[in-house]
């Protein structure tokens, strides 16, 4: 991951100098930076956070359930459908429709 992060940086620093220099075609460098920017800022977090490979994990978009605004909780329900026993996960987050879960597949 490293290696694609550097090529990346070195690619950036080479549209700031065309940026600079006065390069004609202002608006494709600067579109193309912006998604170079993108691309790096997604890197660093998956190498922050120790993601595997992309095969590992699955993207889970929350739906929209026509009930008006609602948000998910996410609850540990103790392997029991006694909702007396489930425990709600409490750090102070909001997951909404159309949020998305990243799941670790199971090995």
């Amino acid at each position: 991951m490293n290696y694609a992060i550097q090529l990346l940086k070195e690619k950036q620093v080479q549209l700031v100098m065309q940026l600079r220099e006065g390069n004609a075609n202002k608006a494709a460098i600067l579109m193309q930076k912006k998604d170079i920017d993108k691309a790096i800022n997604w890197l660093e977090n998956i190498e922050k956070q120790n993601l595997g490979h992309l095969s590992d994990y699955e993207w889970v978009e929350l739906p929209f359930m026509q009930n008006g605004y609602s948000s998910y909780r996410i609850m540990d329900d103790g392997e029991t459908d006694n909702r007396e026993y489930w425990v709600e996960f409490k750090t102070p987050i909001e997951v909404t429709a159309t949020d998305f879960l990243v799941l670790k597949k199971p090995q």
